[in-house]
């Protein structure tokens, strides 16, 4: 695609300014406590930083720009000086000059190199595809960028199963490029298994114990966290060996970069067999989550207060230091949507203190990465039990995530969680659903105002979604905020996103991402707004669709999109973007034609049941058409990579249904049905209409008797019947797309865009705070 932007453009709408390398490691631990002044708060985070050397981090750089612009690399040089704040310089005064980027580090580098890229030359990248059409002759510039974020966060402990779960070198290398790309200084090294089974084997535990505790591929993340046990196994070692050879790969190279990676402590969540070696340990039974049964859920919780505890804690991070390095950061989560067995400040410092020693004990220099989400609406919490859990350990020895900063943030409430260092997060998706949404405004205001609060101790910005690969604008968007001191003018960033997008201005596409910037990422609410799309869920009498915008601002988006495709056609992303409106406007009207069906049955219309339901059912396959359309929202390419994993016939069987059950069921008896659910094409196709066609011919064989339908039996027969077979079945999906998502896509409109329903979808929801919330990760 050939570029038509000028810098006179971007100067009236810009806003304020396979390679594997294996390091060793030696680092020198002590125990001892001190009490703390003023000045350790920066001194212990002042430890959490790279130790790459300027030169090499100057040559990671250099390669990310040659992988992106392999023909254009030469015209760019790269300096690093480790000894500048969070900054980088961008130079180039006349045509013949190459572009210089002085930094302060390599993935300040990369910030400024994509900097440059977007605002002055008219370029994106994105997950999965860029537009990296340059002028013929680079822009001249002259600029500095200081970053207020000492840490740019990114990821979530749940990112690792319901995205990153199969994942080659071949993803991992793209994505350590975005993460640069996009500044991201600090990020997640989750991996543990084949740490803990030698361990486990080491403590006496069979193998049938081990086999029993640690869960199947897309289960990882909740065993982690002590949430589920052995869902989705047995893990299979040669599964656990490819983790740990991954990780290492990962991990060095984010370091090359001069990126740092939090490491995993222990937290204290056990196998319940380890209580027949140590019966007088202090083992506290974990409550269900879930609705799981005893043979899933739970693990048992190890007291921090414990000497075992103490020994196990030590033992683990000793080798996970010894195996990956340390960057002196550590991540623990003992209470993780689990209620604490005492709602005692005493017994909460004490739990806090217990952690922490363990991991001061091995690594002197320790700071505790804290998940802020077990304080989200959760009552057990009360400010007193929160202050003595959070001052149990010194200032600057917990660095907290704030995790949806943008909907519930705590710092306000905990004034700066008692003078712990934290970091403004937005969580922003569960599961890894798909459907626009998000909340730009709040971003974009909160951000820097919490900087600006009296006491502030926040220390950066970050990005925690438990899925990728949907609304890419809200993480691009809050990415940049890490770098900006104030709110930014939103209309000038959508023009310059879509635009440098798809490398053209054009007119209508901007108009089209102007109703998407007002309506859909205009949420402001309370609620939970992603994952409860009407024809995703399994079906019943009782769901309650609701919009927080008008829908016609989507049928105008849609419209400027097709309006659009003349001129972007031949753009991935655009036909991507197109693909995705279409399927949001789809999903809007199947919730408009659930909610006629449902008045209908009320009042005992059977004709205009029979009619709406069909009409319900071709809808959904027209979705499913457009998806196949885009090889972005293939089932297949799901299936295909876990099962690309497996070196046997059985290991092969055991990827494929652990991945037919994540999006599905989530759990053998559906605990969390639906939850990460995907519109993915061939999901439409083989689970959801099966399932929405048995209840509406349930529904109207009832109206014919004269009856009602029992919704319990119906979902009963569901299950049975569709559900629990999809998850076990090993139908072959495609990899590549099929169609003119264009072509299908204007087909669509004219037909969907101008029905004219006699209902009106509800909008916002009243606001109620439920007592616990019992599944968000």
């Amino acid at each position: 695609m050939r570029s038509e932007y000028t810098e006179s453009t971007y100067q009236l709408h810009s806003i304020s300014v396979l390679k594997t390398i294996f390091c060793s490691f030696s680092w020198r631990f002590s125990s001892r406590l001190k009490v703390q002044s003023s000045a350790d708060f920066a001194r212990f985070l002042d430890n959490v930083k790279s130790n790459t050397p300027a030169e090499e981090q100057k040559v990671a750089a250099l390669e990310v720009i040659n992988r992106l612009i392999p023909e254009r690399a030469h015209e760019f040089t790269v300096e690093i000086n480790t000894s500048l704040p969070i900054s980088f310089k961008i130079s180039k005064r006349s045509e013949d000059d190459k572009v210089s980027i002085t930094a302060s580090s390599g993935i300040t580098a990369c910030k400024g190199f994509y900097h440059y890229l977007k605002y002055y030359c008219g370029c994106h990248v994105s997950w999965n595809e860029d537009q990296l059409a340059l002028p013929e002759i680079l822009p001249l510039v002259q600029l500095s960028r200081t970053s207020p974020s000492r840490f740019v966060y990114y990821q979530n402990v749940c990112t690792w199963s319901y995205s990153f779960a199969s994942w080659t070198w071949f993803e991992w290398r793209r994505h350590i490029d975005w993460m640069a790309l996009n500044g991201i200084t600090l990020s997640l090294a989750p991996v543990q298994e084949s740490i803990w089974t030698e361990i486990y084997r080491e403590l006496g535990l069979t193998q049938k114990e081990i086999d029993e505790h640690i869960a199947g591929p897309a289960f990882l993340a909740w065993q982690r966290m002590g949430n589920i046990r052995g869902v989705g196994g047995p893990l299979p070692d040669t599964f656990k060996d490819r983790l740990d050879l991954l990780q290492k790969q990962v991990v060095c190279e984010i370091r090359r970069l001069g990126g740092i990676v939090a490491l995993p402590a222990f937290a204290g969540h056990v196998p319940v067999a380890l209580k027949r070696l140590f019966p007088q340990a202090s083992f506290t039974p974990v409550e269900r989550w879930n609705r799981f049964s005893d043979e899933e859920c739970c693990p048992l919780f190890l007291e921090p207060s414990d000497a075992l505890f103490q020994t196990i804690g030590e033992n683990f991070l000793s080798k996970v230091t010894e195996q990956y390095g340390s960057d002196h950061i550590y991540f623990a989560d003992p209470f993780n949507e689990i209620q604490p067995a005492e709602a005692n400040g005493d017994y909460l410092k004490k739990s806090a203190q217990g952690i922490f020693s363990a991991m001061k004990t091995v690594d002197d220099k320790a700071v505790w990465l804290l998940q802020g989400w077990m304080f989200v609406k959760n009552p057990f919490w009360s400010d007193e039990l929160l202050e003595s859990f959070l001052t149990a350990i010194p200032r600057g020895r917990f660095l907290v995530l704030d995790l949806m900063s943008e909907q519930y943030p705590q710092y306000e409430r905990t004034n700066s969680y008692y003078g712990q260092p934290f970091i403004w997060c937005m969580l922003h998706n569960f599961g890894g659903t798909l459907g626009m949404h998000g909340s730009v405004n709040n971003v974009n205001v909160l951000v820097p105002s919490a900087r600006e609060r009296v006491n502030s101790t926040m220390v950066g910005v970050g990005v925690a979604p438990e899925g990728i690969w949907q609304n890419h604008v809200m993480y691009e968007f809050a990415l940049e905020m890490a770098w900006n001191y104030d709110s930014v003018d939103e209309e000038a960033w959508f023009f310059r996103y879509s635009t440098s997008r798809y490398g053209i201005v054009d007119g209508q596409a901007v108009d089209g991402w102007e109703e998407l910037r007002n309506s859909v990422y205009a949420y402001k609410g309370l609620d939970k707004i992603n994952g409860k799309y009407t024809y995703c869920r399994r079906p019943s009498l009782k769901l309650s669709p609701w919009i927080w915008y008008e829908r016609a601002m989507i049928e105008r988006a849609w419209e400027n999109f097709i309006n659009a495709s003349e001129a972007l056609k031949t753009s991935k992303l655009f036909l991507r973007d197109l693909v995705d409106v279409t399927r949001q406007a789809l999903q809007n009207r199947a919730d408009e034609i659930y909610l006629v069906i449902i008045q209908a049955y009320n009042h005992q219309q059977t004709i205009a049941v029979e009619r709406m339901s069909a009409q319900f059912l071709d809808l959904l396959a027209d979705i499913e058409r457009i998806l196949r359309s885009d090889e972005h929202f293939l089932l297949g390419r799901w299936i295909e990579s876990f099962k690309a994993m497996g070196r046997t016939d059985a290991e092969r069987h055991l990827y494929e249904m652990n991945a037919r059950n994540q999006v599905t069921l989530w759990g053998s008896s559906g605990e969390i049905v639906d939850y990460a659910t995907k519109q993915w094409s061939g999901i439409i196709e083989d689970y959801f209409i099966p399932r929405w066609k048995v209840f509406f011919d349930e529904m109207i064989t009832a109206m014919k008797r004269n009856s009602t339908i029992n919704n319990n039996q119906v979902q009963e027969k569901i299950f049975k019947t569709i559900e629990v077979p999809f998850t076990l079945d090993t139908k072959i999906y495609p990899v590549t797309s099929e169609g003119d998502s264009l072509a299908i896509s204007t087909e669509l409109y004219d037909k969907w865009a101008d029905l004219r329903l006699n209902i009106v979808v509800p909008r916002e929801k009243p606001k109620r705070m439920r007592r616990r919330n019992r599944k968000t990760n």
